[in-house]
């Protein structure tokens, strides 16, 4: 693939389970030869926002939704703003600021977990000037997608020091990589080229979306609890310094079994029970001609399962794409006895289905 050609799909994202930037070219291939009027579209669980850029990109208005908070900084960065170069002065007066120790610094950085071990996310220098950077923010009087740009500038900036595989749910026992001893430096992401879109947080079950021509869905589909993966960034994105449990520090309203879990962040795509119902409930309630699907054999829904459902509108239409699989499949959930560990290539499907208009 030439240079120019990669620069046509190049899409900005931390380091995310279950990332679709692999399959961004397959995705655009598809949904420009659906015959629309409109270029509008919601991406329903937009994670990252990397398909909402790719398509703004080329000129769709983008409505983006999640359930988690990390998202909104992502996608008022990326997807609901125009230009935000005037946040540059701010982003200079964060690289000089001195460090602070506070929040991040007391419970990620060389930190004693609640139960016991040693938590080790970032260097304790870092820790401090990220939470001298994170209180900065608060301190501005801007709008609140000006802010949540200089977040997502945060976020970045820390995923790419940090002692991780790129989840919250396990850290490395010990500092593993030269790349933690960088120093913590944030630079301003530009903004994504093309129309203005809009972002909501909340349970796209709830949620009351705007009528669009098409949506592109991606649950989760899998047991995978993205809201435990990612705690973090939603903690560094609300400010609101929880409390913390488990060895991993995690946020108490992301523990099950505290009194203080958050059932709002629940997601019916978690289970194999819900899953299939869910998933019809949202294509039916979805103010849209068509519903694009991004489909793994290795989800909940059964292939067989997803295909009687999707028999059920007006047409159906599957496009294959095989990719390898996230690091994570190896050597975690059971490392190499667990189920698939050995498999190396994920297949994909692209799934269009064209709902009966009313």
């Amino acid at each position: 693939m030439t240079k120019e050609k990669n620069n046509k799909f190049k899409t900005e994202g931390v380091r995310y389970l279950g990332s679709k930037n692999k399959i961004i070219p397959t995705l655009i291939k598809v949904i420009e030869e659906i015959p629309v009027e409109e270029k509008t579209m919601i991406d329903v669980f937009t994670g990252t926002t990397r398909v909402a850029q790719a398509f703004k990109k080329r000129g769709w208005r983008v409505m983006t939704s999640d359930l988690s908070w990390a998202s909104e900084a992502y996608s008022s960065n990326f997807i609901c703003l125009s230009s935000n170069s005037h946040l540059q002065t701010y982003i200079d007066e964060m690289n000089n600021l001195e460090g602070v120790e506070g929040w991040l610094t007391q419970n990620y950085c060389d930190s004693i977990a609640d139960k016991g071990g040693i938590v080790r996310v970032w260097k304790p220098k870092n820790g401090r000037v990220a939470d001298a950077m994170r209180d900065y923010l608060e301190t501005l009087d801007i709008s609140g997608k000006e802010k949540m740009c200089l977040i997502n500038s945060l976020i970045f900036s820390l995923d790419r020091i940090d002692n991780t595989v790129g989840l919250q749910q396990a850290y490395l026992k010990k500092w593993s990589s030269k790349r933690v001893d960088t120093d913590l430096k944030v630079r301003l992401l530009p903004c994504v080229s093309g129309p203005v879109g809009e972002h909501v947080v909340g349970d796209a079950l709830k949620i009351d979306y705007k009528p669009s021509t098409i949506a592109y869905l991606d649950p989760p589909y899998t047991s995978a609890d993205y809201s435990t993966y990612y705690h973090i960034w939603d903690s560094i994105t609300r400010w609101d310094k929880p409390e913390l449990g488990l060895k991993t520090n995690r946020r108490m309203d992301r523990v099950k079994s505290s009194e203080e879990h958050d059932t709002s962040m629940k997601s019916p795509w978690y289970s194999k029970k819900t899953a299939l119902d869910a998933t019809e409930e949202l294509i039916d309630r979805l103010p849209v001609n068509y519903c694009v699907f991004s489909y793994s054999d290795e989800g909940l829904i059964p292939k067989e399962s997803m295909e009687n459902l999707c028999n059920n509108y007006k047409s159906v239409e599957w496009h294959q794409k095989e990719h390898d699989r996230h690091v994570m499949s190896r050597i975690g959930h059971g490392g190499t006895n667990a189920k698939n560990a050995a498999k190396k290539k994920l297949s994909e499907w692209v799934i269009i289905i064209e709902k009966q208009l009313n």
